[in-house]
């Protein structure tokens, strides 16, 4: 499960940005959060805001986390499946070579400072019932500073590894890694999972594996994922389609002899109780993007997975994203703490009778060219009240009541900006 994230002098964002699953004490949609070791959180956050405010680059970050830690590891089981017998000799002087992606191009670039600051992430999860704070900071390619903390069976918090410039520090389980050949532009978490088959160290590791970042612009690749999909899991991926007010009852696959896909067609039943078939592509645009996304989501919210989605409203009807949120809010369905991180620029589907308070968030510029990001639980009006649960959010963000876009209403009424 996800708690928190956190990171700073990244993009667009010089300051620290907080992205926050843990449930506030308000009384919304209580029976939709996912109970943590020691806290509620929250199912779904999505963020609005607008172009160039800063939302694409949380989710962007997550990413560059996700990528810094795991990378080594998908190039070490790229080595050994070119080469079964690779020698460990020969892992170690490769070890000695690999480093970090360059984050040249992620610093805060609108000030001289950006470039002489690390770039830092702090992310708070929990795998099976231990929570750990996974913290890396990172320069020029270089590991700057890298920590990684457990909680333990009394609560208290222990340290299984501390690294910075003056050296690093592991913990009794750990003491007798050999470090020697570490390189300073390795992450010292990507090094013992690639080197050594500890438990405390692969769960964190297997968090990591579980963030699911989507991106929803490669057709040939949907196409592939949705075939096997509706081979494997037909008749409930029909079922959520139909919940949702499509008309789609079969889906056909014909394949060429060679066991190609030839065509995909489907099935609609008309008023008259007769059925047609439609081939794939001509579906519309939101059609095909549900019939892409279904198979993804629904196994990931068997697994429990943490969703990182941008722009998920992108040519879906809003009644569509409603459902697809619900399929995370319904704890009849979300039984395994699946979650989900995702923006958007919808406004019908920021509502009192969809999200809870704590799970509207915003990103925007500030007065000095650097992105915010807060949530609308924790907004504070001009006259110092905080947004009440019964407001119009959509209208009071279109206003600019919330700060995300107090240039909007200009645009709205047709008004000329400054």
């Amino acid at each position: 499960m996800f708690y928190e994230f956190s990171f700073r002098n990244f993009r667009s964002y010089k300051n620290e940005a907080v992205i926050d699953f843990t449930a506030k004490p308000i009384s919304e949609f209580e029976k939709s959060l996912l109970h943590g070791k020691d806290t509620d959180l929250l199912p779904v956050c999505a963020i609005y805001g607008p172009n160039g405010g800063g939302k694409s680059s949380v989710l962007l970050a997550f990413h560059a986390l996700q990528d810094l830690v795991l990378s080594p590891l998908t190039q070490l089981a790229f080595m050994k499946n070119k080469n079964e017998k690779l020698a460990e000799t020969s892992l170690t002087e490769w070890n000695k070579s690999i480093s970090i992606r360059n984050e040249d191009a992620l610093y805060y670039k609108w000030d001289d400072e950006g470039k002489l600051m690390p770039t830092d992430y702090s992310i708070l999860f929990q795998v099976d019932e231990h929570k750990y704070r996974y913290e890396l900071s990172t320069k020029d390619a270089t590991v700057i500073e890298e920590n990684l903390y457990m909680e333990n069976e009394d609560g208290d918090t222990d340290a299984l590894f501390e690294r910075d410039d003056e050296g690093i520090y592991l913990c009794e389980e750990l003491e007798n890694l050999d470090i020697e050949n570490l390189n300073e532009g390795l992450p010292l978490l990507s090094y013992i999972g690639m080197f050594k088959n500890i438990e405390k160290i692969d769960n964190a590791l297997r968090f990591f594996y579980g963030i699911q970042t989507i991106n929803f612009d490669a057709p040939s690749r949907d196409r592939t994922i949705f075939v096997k999909s509706i081979e494997r899991d037909k008749k409930r991926i029909l079922n959520v389609i139909r919940s949702m007010g499509i008309d789609i009852y079969d889906v056909r696959v014909e394949y060429e002899e060679s066991g190609d896909v030839r065509e995909i067609y489907t099935k609609h039943k008309l008023e008259n109780d007769t059925f047609r078939e439609l081939k794939f592509h001509e579906e519309s645009s939101g059609t095909r993007k549900i019939f892409s996304i279904l198979p993804v989501i629904l196994s990931g919210i068997e697994k429990g997975r943490f969703f990182v989605i941008d722009e998920l409203d992108a040519k879906l009807h809003p009644a569509l994203l409603q459902r697809i949120i619900e399929l995370f809010t319904d704890p009849e369905v979300n039984r395994s703490g699946a979650q989900m991180l995702f923006t958007s620029h919808d406004m019908t589907t920021m509502s009192n009778e969809v999200f809870r308070r704590d799970e509207i968030w915003f990103s925007a510029l500030n007065g000095h060219d650097e992105s915010v990001l807060y949530s609308l639980v924790d907004f504070r009006k001009e006259d110092g009240k905080k947004p009440r649960k019964d407001e119009t959010y959509s209208k009071q963000y279109l206003e600019g009541r919330y700060g995300a876009d107090p240039y909007l209403k200009r645009m709205v009424n047709w008004e000329v900006a400054d």
